[in-house]
């Protein structure tokens, strides 16, 4: 059947990479393009022949589909079993298998012994001004690939960059071991794109075929910082005994001014969707201008925002009805429980019923108007309402608007009294229940944030650690190395009322740059220069 087959086919493909380790190329029949065919790698032997390799061309391949070649499908890589010498080399070839066909070496034809094994990664940003991606060699994981970055330009390709793909692109990678921790790529272009060449840019391991695959979610938006995280005051209504801040100092609310809002303001068109903050540790609704910050941000940039808040402060209809129609990309709102004297417990300083009535109003003008801001749940996780906590959140998603609730543990800090944490911090089994009690929602919409792996406060014990720190045992990057390599990007910013600035690591707990917005005429630029 296969040279019956064959004698029909109408072969078109080529020899991309011919080393004296291994080939690569494609195949496919034109007759039948949903066909994969079978090749074999041969080493002709005076008389004979000898076959190195076969297999199937089925491979993916990114350029096949990016130079018009059916569904990218038909490529094929073999390794021989042992290298053969450089006039071996050059007598090898490929045909389909049973055939008599030979396929034709490309014009571009690589020679280069790789040295390494097949690459993992992705191309998972490509904008205008800046791709971003990672990959690595399975083969040799220590070693950081070189890549080129490609558009085509008048008819023909056009290497925009050389670079080797040894940043970290998220820091928070780092510290949880992943594999992409420093395999990564972030590159802003001196010049800015237009539409069609960023469409065909790609990305490829320098000195060979293999072009990168783009991630199933490609970002296309130019967004160098991930977050803001702003604080349009320094203060808060309540007094929670579990709060990460320490208030015991703060006699007074500090308040941003305008002036301080509009520096903040031009990094807006550079921050993702939703993650520019009006409140991170404290309550933004202190601020009598808050409606009017949101005011001055431009129409298309108000799905950038979003703020937190307890509920616990008495608030106009007005408000509730402006943030209905703001545009904003969602509201998060904390709570414990539904239990009026255990939410005032846990919310020191609320009053159950204010809450009521404010939730009672935002859920109302919410539910009038399609665009309203999506509605987020903040729950901590405690043993006065562990056993309430998957009542709640049935009720929060089926009678309150919810489109994600955060169940979360308490960041450890000193202040935190010594005799809540052991009244209240969970045990490891606690952790376990509460995790198996909601294991009936999707992930996605029910985050569950949990202590690291899952400890409870008998192993946290009375001193719990203030962070999480890079074992550079496992993790293999030093301090050194993050030096070299760069700041991790996308940019992680806290900002405060007063316009200082900080470009920060939450993961490894390190600052790379401290400022103040109102001395930065072009912040964007200042952050682009850090190294």
């Amino acid at each position: 059947m296969q040279a019956m087959d064959n004698e029909a086919a109408h072969y078109q493909g080529y020899v991309d990479e011919r080393s004296t380790h291994h080939v690569k190329g494609w195949l496919r029949d034109l007759n039948n393009a949903a066909r994969r065919l079978e090749y074999e790698v041969v080493l002709p032997q005076g008389e004979g022949e000898r076959v190195l390799a076969a297999g199937v061309a089925d491979m993916f391949s990114q350029t096949l589909v990016l130079v018009g070649v059916g569904d990218g499908q038909y490529a094929f890589r073999a390794k021989f079993p042992a290298p053969v010498s450089e006039a071996e080399r050059d007598l090898i070839f490929v045909r389909p298998a049973g055939a008599a066909h030979r396929l034709e070496l490309a014009p571009a034809l690589v020679t280069t012994p790789p040295g390494f094994g097949p690459y993992q990664g992705f191309l998972d940003e490509r904008s205008t001004r800046h791709v971003a991606g990672w990959v690595r060699d399975l083969s040799e994981l220590e070693r950081r690939v070189e890549i080129e970055i490609v558009v085509t330009r008048d008819g023909g390709e056009h290497v925009l960059e050389r670079c080797t793909a040894d940043m970290i692109v998220d820091d928070t990678l780092v510290a949880l071991g992943d594999h992409r921790a420093n395999y990564a790529f972030y590159r802003v272009f001196d010049e800015e794109l237009n539409e069609a060449e960023r469409d065909s840019l790609f990305v490829r391991v320098a000195g060979s075929s293999d072009v990168l695959e783009q991630a199933p979610e490609m970002r296309t938006a130019y967004e160098p910082v991930h977050h803001v995280a702003l604080d349009i005051v320094n203060n808060c209504n309540l007094r929670c005994p579990f709060c990460v801040y320490d208030y015991e100092n703060v006699n007074r609310t500090a308040f941003m001014t305008e002036a301080t809002f509009d520096a903040y303001a031009k990094l807006l068109p550079y921050v993702r969707d939703g993650n520019f903050w009006l409140s991170c540790l404290h309550e933004a609704t202190l601020h009598p201008q808050l409606v009017e910050f949101i005011g001055r941000v431009p129409g298309e940039y108000r799905r950038k925002l979003f703020f937190t808040t307890n509920l616990a402060k008495r608030m106009p209809d007005e408000y509730f009805a402006f943030l209905a129609e703001s545009g904003m990309s969602h509201v998060n709102i904390s709570l414990e429980s539904f239990e009026p004297e255990l939410y005032e417990r846990m919310r020191k300083g609320a009053r159950h019923k204010i809450f009521m009535e404010n939730w009672a109003a935002l859920l109302r003008y919410f539910a009038e108007r399609a665009d309203a801001p999506k509605l987020r749940y903040n729950i901590m996780a405690y043993r006065s309402n562990m056993r309430e906590i998957p009542h709640m959140v049935r009720v929060l998603r089926a009678e309150k608007q919810a489109y994600q609730i955060e169940v979360r543990h308490t960041f450890s800090q000193s202040h935190i009294p010594i005799e809540f944490q052991r009244a209240e911090f969970l045990t490891s089994a606690e952790w376990k229940w509460l995790e198996e009690a909601l294991g009936e929602f999707p992930p996605s919409e029910v985050l569950q944030c949990w202590p690291p792996d899952g400890s409870g406060y008998e192993v946290i014990k009375e001193k719990p650690p203030e962070g999480v720190k890079v074992n550079t045992d496992i993790h293999k990057i030093s301090l050194e190395e993050l030096k070299r390599i760069g700041i991790p990007r996308p940019f992680k910013i806290q900002a405060a009322w007063d316009g200082s600035i900080k470009v920060h690591s939450e993961a490894l707990l390190l600052t790379y740059f401290k400022g103040n917005i109102n001395n930065m005429p072009d912040p964007l630029a200042e952050l682009l220069a850090l190294k």
